[in-house]
């Protein structure tokens, strides 16, 4: 494998946007306490798929030659690995595009200034975690997968106020843990699917589960008025809210307060 650094300083324009695009890969981000805005490696098959940064132009783009995300990965010849630190500099906040082909995610964001973030990825496996609570409102969290095994954690801790998820046959682990700083909206749309969806008690949350062909369980610490299940904070009127609605199509919900 060969090794390609990647650093990417700041632009000077405010309105930031970061667009990583790329095939089947494994891919690492973590926040730094660095002064770079992108800051990691690649380490990739030789002279094939080299990382390609254009810095020239809004959004500031991270992608690889012979790009292809409808291809298989070819893994006789070797997966990318891309290990990336996001910076944390909470006057430059910015929104982060991720598209990538069947990969291998392991995201820790927390305490990155996100304004919204947007991800797509064809298959796979996914685990993001939000370590540190979001600086910045995000104003949409979206994420788009084919088959995978998705985990969110310290959901809340991203400061979001929308929240969309979609995708075919997985298995889902929504942990909102962190602290609700607003009201927020989720809408989850899967296929077939098992689904687990843990809220702290001491978050206010309401949680609408629809399922076609499927069944709902709902764990200690909740409690259901009219189809809907209420945390115990939700119950005592406390605010701010969190709303989840939960479309399935076929599988399995457990729906538990932590």
């Amino acid at each position: 494998m060969q090794d390609t650094r990647i650093n990417v300083g700041y632009p000077t324009t405010d309105d930031l946007h970061l667009r990583i695009v790329l095939g089947g890969c494994r891919l690492e981000a973590r926040p730094s306490e660095g002064e770079s805005w992108v800051a990691g490696t690649c380490h990739h098959p030789p002279d094939m798929r080299t990382p390609i940064i254009d810095t020239e132009k809004q959004p500031v783009t991270i992608t690889e030659g012979n790009l292809s995300l409808e291809r298989i990965p070819d893994f006789f010849k070797g997966v990318p690995q891309y290990e990336l630190e996001l910076g944390k500099n909470k006057e430059r906040p910015f929104a982060l595009t991720i598209e990538t082909g069947a990969s291998d995610f392991d995201l820790d964001l927390g305490g990155v200034p996100l304004k919204a973030l947007r991800i797509k990825q064809r298959g796979g496996r996914f685990n993001l975690n939000f370590s540190a609570p979001n600086p910045e409102h995000m104003s949409l969290l979206e994420i788009s997968s084919g088959a995978a095994g998705i985990e969110l954690e310290k959901l809340t801790n991203a400061n979001f106020s929308r929240m969309r998820l979609s995708g075919g046959a997985a298995a889902y682990e929504l942990d909102f843990g962190g602290k609700l700083e607003r009201n927020a909206e989720v809408v989850i749309e899967a296929g077939l699917s098992g689904m687990e969806i843990a809220v702290p008690g001491f978050t206010a949350a309401e949680i609408v589960a629809e399922t076609t062909l499927g069944s709902v369980d709902m764990g200690d610490g909740l409690a259901k008025r009219g189809g809907v299940y209420l945390t115990e904070a939700a119950m005592a009127g406390k605010t701010p809210l969190l709303t989840i609605r939960a479309g399935m199509r076929l599988g399995a919900l457990q729906i538990s307060a932590t």
